[in-house]
């Protein structure tokens, strides 16, 4: 069974030798050179872990309670509690009219599915028959876990670059490729060659590639399939206040809050076989899987490193 080690922001991985030689310590193998006990000799790689991708492994453990007549407040406490996630929730209070109602009941009883998807059965519990919009979650850049109707949402965004050249580039299509001639070749080699005929038949047609279409116009029929999937309600374009989108060159410039960049590509932080993608009520939807416990970091591992210290060969994790 492998071992999983759960990585956390700001970990720091020696890179050499796990051990402590004392001063004036002679290596091995190293005549004349010496090595001294000092912070500053040791190197070290600090190992950054995107506090999003945190939160997010957090929010997919597996839950199981039972709701009954509880206040929507005392659940969101709930949640932070069990996760150890920062819940940021966007209330309704004297400065906004838009948001989540503390007083809200909610009923409910999972039987250990995740808390993010718990999360997003309660925000749907919490929208009851308002008309201020759906009830949606996202993740802020400092790894904040944020909670509220999307309208209130749209006010938190960030600019992405889409990179859309495999999406539009033109293939060509040769309708009239050279015929290859099986029994010419055949007959030229039974004569013993030298005939000077090819093999290939091209004819006296030149070669035609087919246009499969502009590129300005395949650039523009995906902008409009992105904004048909993807929280149609919400693109400027559409009359929302969430996200705008511009083409240029062979990219696309969004700049839109977490929620819609999610269904737009998912994550980038987290392995895209735990990212599933599904049409519901005529919209892309994404779900997740998995959890931080599952991954590691490519490159480093555990090594036995030997040194001899005064006339001694020290090993790591003797305990010497």
């Amino acid at each position: 069974m492998n071992r999983m080690t759960k990585l956390t922001g700001g970990l720091v991985l020696i890179a050499g030798a796990a051990m402590t030689m004392g001063a004036g310590a002679q290596v091995s193998g190293s005549p004349g050179t010496t090595a001294t006990n000092s912070a500053a000799n040791t190197q070290a790689v600090r190992v950054t872990v995107d506090p999003r991708r945190e939160t997010l492994a957090r929010m997919l453990k597996p839950v199981q309670v039972e709701f009954r007549e509880q206040r929507l407040e005392d659940v969101m406490k709930f949640f932070g509690e069990v996760t150890g996630a920062d819940i940021e929730v966007l209330w309704t209070d004297e400065q906004n009219t838009t948001g989540l109602d503390k007083e809200t009941i909610i009923n409910l009883k999972s039987n250990g599915a995740s808390a993010l998807k718990l999360m997003e059965r309660v925000l749907e519990k919490a929208q009851g028959g308002t008309t201020q919009g759906e009830n949606t979650w996202q993740l802020t850049d400092s790894g904040s876990f944020q909670v509220g109707p999307k309208v209130r949402l749209n006010a938190y965004k960030r600019l992405e670059i889409y990179d859309i050249a495999d999406l539009i580039v033109d293939i060509p299509q040769y309708s009239n490729v050279p015929q290859f001639d099986l029994s010419a070749a055949l007959q030229s080699s039974g004569q013993g060659g030298g005939s000077g005929q090819s093999p290939f038949q091209s004819g006296n047609q030149q070669n035609q590639a087919t246009n499969f279409g502009d590129r300005t116009q395949k650039t523009g029929d995906l902008v409009t399939l992105i904004q048909e999937l993807v929280e149609p309600e919400h693109w400027v374009d559409n009359g929302g206040t969430g996200g705008t989108i511009r083409p240029f060159q062979s990219t696309l410039i969004v700049n839109a809050p977490d929620y819609m960049h999610r269904g737009l590509n998912g994550y980038s932080f987290w392995p895209a076989a735990q990212q599933q993608t599904a049409q519901v009520k005529g919209r892309r939807y994404v779900t997740f899987s998995g959890s931080v416990e599952d991954s590691q970091v490519i490159g480093f591992k555990e090594r036995e490193a030997t040194a001899v210290v005064g006339g001694r060969i020290i090993r790591s994790g003797s305990g010497d």
